[in-house]
């Protein structure tokens, strides 16, 4: 995964981001170890490595992946593997604090193994398509604060790219131009000031917010993070590490796991909700079978049937892995559907919800 493109993306493109960024390769792993053990050894250690990722990347709950867990996932992993490959690398790899050759062991494992194996422990499967994440960083080194973007990149902005980027999380930079910086300040990010913050994202158009504070002080790592939620929904973190690499690792874990409990759901019998969607708007063929792909395509949902169709009305039944709210925070993702104000109808049904379909997928 390119870890810039996300950081990028707006300073080149000043695109918006409330629709959902896929995620490629959430099943797939690159290991790098050294190539002095046999093949076989190095295989069976890289095929551990690579399920510890894949699982961390699907569930987006790395905490859940308890010890027992990863002991049990790493013994069935050589059963789970799709197809690898291995290649020697051309540069000289770090280990034990020395240069030696290495290889790199690319690992494919198939979906529905991974899948199973999550949904039998109660862990949730999160989909592909993944809310976008506006990232205000500051960082305090010996009592000087700065704020980072795409404008005025840090070290520590690009820990946090590669952090998020190995979880499957997308996360973004602003652009930090004169625009941001007449609205917000180093003090609104450090203090957390909730209004300023939500006042500068707004150009952005991100599904969620992050602010998040970095302190180094004569060698000590800490920090603070906070994560809006477009419903008004906040959460707060302190975090402490060793090392700005393990504060920002942790920053990561947290907006993934916050996001994670909201848009993806344990995939079993138990969890299954029936929901009725019922769109207007639909006016052909054609844009029924839209919709409907369209809903199948979401990972909470398990299947999709017609139901009634009404002129430009159609209701779907949709079996759902999880609540209500998972089902309306997937279909937020993009904007082929717009929520409509509730009907009577809907107020008297809590299994009904009625959009309009305006077709401005991306």
């Amino acid at each position: 995964m390119n870890f810039r493109i996300f950081l990028l993306f707006m300073c080149v493109f000043g695109a918006s981001l409330s629709n959902a960024v896929p995620v490629i390769g959430l099943y797939e792993a690159e290991i790098k170890l050294p190539a002095s053990e046999p093949e076989d050894k190095i295989l069976t250690k890289a095929f551990g490595l690579a399920v510890e990722s894949v699982l961390v990347k699907v569930s987006g709950d790395k905490v859940a992946i308890s010890a027992d867990l990863l002991k049990e996932a790493k013994s069935k992993a050589p059963t789970w593997v799709a197809q690898h490959s291995v290649a020697s690398l051309s540069e000289l790899l770090m280990s034990n604090g020395e240069l030696v050759a290495g290889k790199q062991v690319r690992v494919a494992f198939y979906e529905a193994s991974i899948d199973e194996f999550l949904s039998k422990n109660n862990l949730p499967v999160w989909g592909s398509d993944r809310p976008s994440s506006l990232v205000w960083l500051v960082n305090e080194d010996n009592g000087l604060r700065s704020l980072s973007g795409t404008k005025a990149p840090s070290e520590a902005l690009n820990i946090l790219a590669r952090a998020s980027g190995a979880i499957g999380l997308p996360v973004y930079a602003p652009l930090l131009d004169d625009e941001d910086q007449r609205t917000i300040s180093t003090t609104d990010v450090w203090g957390f000031f909730e209004d300023s913050i939500l006042k500068a994202s707004e150009r952005y158009q991100t599904d969620a917010v992050a602010a998040l504070k970095i302190s180094n002080y004569v060698g000590k790592v800490s920090g603070g993070l906070l994560v809006l939620l477009k419903n008004g929904e906040t959460e707060r973190f302190d975090l402490s590490g060793d090392t700005l690499n393990d504060v920002l690792g942790l920053a990561s874990v947290h907006i993934a796991k916050v996001l994670s409990s909201r848009y993806a759901a344990v995939r079993s019998s138990d969890s299954i909700n029936v929901l009725d969607v019922q769109v207007s708007g639909v006016s052909d063929y054609a844009i029924m079978r839209e919709t409907q792909s369209y809903l199948e395509a979401l990972g909470v949902v398990k299947s999709v049937n017609l139901a009634q169709i009404s002129g430009e009305n159609v209701r779907f039944s949709l079996e759902v892995n999880g609540d209500k709210e998972r089902l309306l925070n997937g279909i937020s993702l993009n904007r082929l559907l717009v929520r409509e104000s509730p009907s009577t109808r809907e107020v008297e049904d809590n299994n009904l919800i009625a959009y309009q379909y305006v077709g401005e997928i991306k």
